[in-house]
């Protein structure tokens, strides 16, 4: 039986895997899904946290106290914590799986991803641009904005699933996550059996763009959801077989 780490992007909290975790859990596997610092339950202020070590550290700690290797999957900007936990701890984990997620090669951070023309220019993002503010602390979203949200990070989610996540997110992600510089090496890193899922039809996370990232760190095995940027709230059936078979 695997042991399996869900850590969730930007704004999320870790009982958005919840339908995920129970598939899983039904499975006979042992699922761990943290709040990242300042997230869901974690009482961190967002202000203290102020690089990937500190904000990634609840991943971290799962990860130190389980027994054997675990199987890491990141969401969205959560894909930053699983390739800063590959380099730092390659051998506690057993595969790294970034579920639309940032992969940043050697050198680079997930904000570079989100400045260049291909995410700037991408109609979904020119839509959904107003849900979003920058400020000194992080990257905050408007939660008045719901209509907003939900063509950007639900598109394809019941309306119940937008209520419970609407009444969990936070206003607020740290800096943290965009700008850790992915300092990752052959030799740790790059010797984790690695997958990316891609969703297609994804309006958060443009399809372009998680194919740019896959061509800038190669090797990963691919495979693909038609869903929206959230498939754990639309398709966790479908989720939860992708992280069945990959062992």
């Amino acid at each position: 039986m695997a042991t399996f780490i869900l850590i969730h992007g930007s704004w999320q909290w870790g009982g958005c895997f919840m339908k995920v975790a129970n598939i899983l859990a039904a499975a006979g596997h042992a699922v761990i899904t943290p709040d990242l610092a300042s997230h869901g339950f974690d009482t961190t202020p967002t202000a203290a946290v102020t690089d990937i070590s500190i904000y990634a550290a609840p991943a971290r700690a799962a990860l130190e106290e389980i027994e054997g290797k675990a199987i890491l999957v990141g969401h969205s900007v959560g894909g930053a914590t699983c390739t800063w936990l590959g380099e730092e701890m390659h051998e506690r984990i057993e595969a790294l799986v970034y579920l639309t997620g940032f992969m940043a090669p050697n050198g680079k951070t997930a904000r570079d991803f989100v400045m260049t023309p291909t995410y700037l220019k991408d109609p979904a993002i020119v839509e959904t641009q107003g849900m979003l503010r920058l400020g000194k602390e992080g990257l905050g979203l408007d939660l008045a904005r719901r209509d907003l949200i939900s063509r950007s990070l639900y598109s394809d989610c019941t309306e119940h699933d937008i209520d419970r996540a609407m009444a969990n997110v936070v206003r607020v992600t740290p800096h943290a996550p965009f700008t850790a510089v992915s300092a990752i090496t052959p030799h740790r890193f790059g010797r984790l059996p690695r997958h990316y899922v891609e969703c297609l039809q994804d309006r958060g996370l443009p399809l372009a763009v998680q194919r740019e990232m896959q061509a800038a760190v190669p090797g990963a095995q691919v495979h693909q959801l038609d869903t929206g940027h959230s498939p754990f709230l639309s398709a966790p059936e479908e989720v939860a077989e992708i992280l069945l078979n990959i062992r």
